[in-house]
């Protein structure tokens, strides 16, 4: 080997070291980064025309990923958002409901029966009368309250998943724009490591909103499909809007609003089920509760007769809801409360609590409706009200706590595949400084073949 060609194998050696210290520097740089992905420099030998070693040269520098691990990330993100969002959402029904609780429906309803006891054994009491009232007026506010607060929270789901569809959009379009700018990159021979670091965190957010799949390209390029339906390639991104098809929340393409996209997982995908099916459910079960609960106290009170009022006493009265002129009874339930009848309303005395004409100390009747709390009724079920009721706590109860389970669960498989991400492409210190002493050590090796050229070449020219 010449004098020259040391020098050359010297000035490469430099070249390629200084590179490999750059490199482990952003490593050590980025090490908090929690969307970087380690680099590694790759070494490979120069050869000259004779065949003969030249020095070294960088031939690479890789960007360590596991895809197949990446997939799995994904898919628990989606799994896991969709989790919590679900136990979020149920959690704030729960409040709702407020059950077991003084405030609960289930207690209104059992002080609303109870005050019907206490009046059968007094029926003429006034005080007892206004209690009934005043107790039916709670059921009425709570059966209110708990549908309007469903309506709310399916009302502020729509809002919010209209704002994750536009947050998708976004997504997408950053997507196919870093997919642009990579693509151009490894074109020209540059490594877009950097930007494809920055396209994958948005491609992991985007599965914590909804399930994806990517399929990686030979240019550096991805495509990614939401629920599906194509999302963003290098070329086009699509955009997705929210529908609400017969009550069912969708997400649908703006470009073909027959293409929906199949959700199964992530947040928009709890948030649409919630509100297509779970919450639609409970409201359902509840209304079909409230309408038993009215139909059977006023079948009972309408038997029933009132206090003497004049002459003699009254019948056909419902206790909720007014009679039109062909004797059905309307206006009994108006946007979830209880319309109590108007001639109760004014005068007690016209609460229905005798089974007899004309006999206002028989009681009978009240004590019939006392007992509705304990009687099963075919329309829920053959169930009892109190019953029915549990039963409708009880599908939310477990509800809540599948979700709080898959949360435990799905956080815990996360934390184990985050971990084993950070083996691959996390940065450790420890072993990023063991490179920058090897690397600097290379260099300053190469520095001083440099100086030993020089130190033959002055020999020879003292020699001349």
């Amino acid at each position: 080997m010449s004098i020259g060609n040391v020098f050359d194998v010297a000035v490469r050696a430099m070249s390629a070291y200084q590179q490999a210290v750059d490199v482990t520097s952003n490593n050590i740089s980025n090490a908090s980064n929690p969307d970087y992905s380690r680099q590694r420099v790759e070494f490979s030998t120069v050869t000259a025309e004779n065949g003969r070693g030249a020095g070294v040269a960088v031939s690479n520098v890789q960007r360590l990923q596991d895809d197949l691990l990446g997939v799995q990330i994904r898919n628990y993100n989606s799994k896991s958002s969709d989790a919590n969002k679900r136990s979020q959402v149920l959690s704030q029904i729960e409040s709702i409901i407020a059950e077991p609780s003084d405030i609960g429906l289930s207690n209104y309803m059992t002080e609303f029966f109870n005050s019907w006891d206490k009046l059968s054994a007094q029926p003429n009491s006034t005080s007892l009368r206004l209690n009934v009232i005043q107790r039916a007026q709670n059921v009425s506010d709570r059966f209110q309250q708990v549908l309007t607060g469903l309506n709310d929270v399916q009302t502020s789901l729509q809002t919010e998943a209209n704002n994750i569809a536009s947050t998708i959009n976004s997504y997408l379009s950053d997507i196919t724009g870093y997919n642009q700018k990579i693509s151009e990159s490894e074109m020209r021979g540059i490594k877009a490591n950097e930007l494809k670091d920055q396209r994958d965190s948005l491609i992991t957010k985007l599965s914590k909103l909804v399930n994806v799949t990517v399929q990686n390209n030979p240019n550096g390029s991805v495509t990614v499909n939401v629920g599906g339906l194509h999302g963003a390639d290098i070329n086009t991104h699509d955009e997705f809007e929210l529908k609400i098809v017969n009550g069912q929340m969708r997400l649908a393409s703006k470009n073909d609003s027959s293409a929906i996209a199949l959700l199964n997982g992530g947040e928009l995908y709890a948030i649409s089920d919630l509100y297509s099916n779970k919450i639609s459910q409970y409201k359902s079960e509840i209304s079909s509760l409230e309408n038993a609960f009215v139909n059977n106290v006023n079948s009972l009170h309408m038997s029933g007769n009132t206090l003497i009022n004049g002459a003699s006493s009254s019948t056909g009265i419902p206790f909720f809801g007014e009679v039109d002129t062909n004797g059905n009874v309307i206006g009994a339930i108006s946007d979830g409360s209880l319309k109590i009848n108007s001639s109760i309303l004014q005068n007690p005395s016209n609460i229905a609590a005798s089974s007899v004409a004309n006999n206002d100390g028989n009681g009978l009747n009240a004590n019939k409706i006392a007992r509705l709390m304990e009687t099963k009724i075919p329309e829920l079920n053959d169930k009892t009200l109190g019953d029915y009721y549990s039963m409708t706590m009880n599908s939310i109860g477990l509800d809540k706590v599948s979700n709080d389970n898959a949360v435990q669960s799905t956080e815990s498989i996360l934390l184990k595949l985050d971990n084993q991400k950070n083996s691959t492409s996390g940065v450790s210190l420890d072993e990023e400084m063991t490179n920058v002493l090897k690397f600097q050590r290379s260099y300053d090796a190469a520095s001083k073949m440099i100086k030993v050229a020089d130190e033959m070449i002055q020999t020879i020219l003292q020699m001349v």
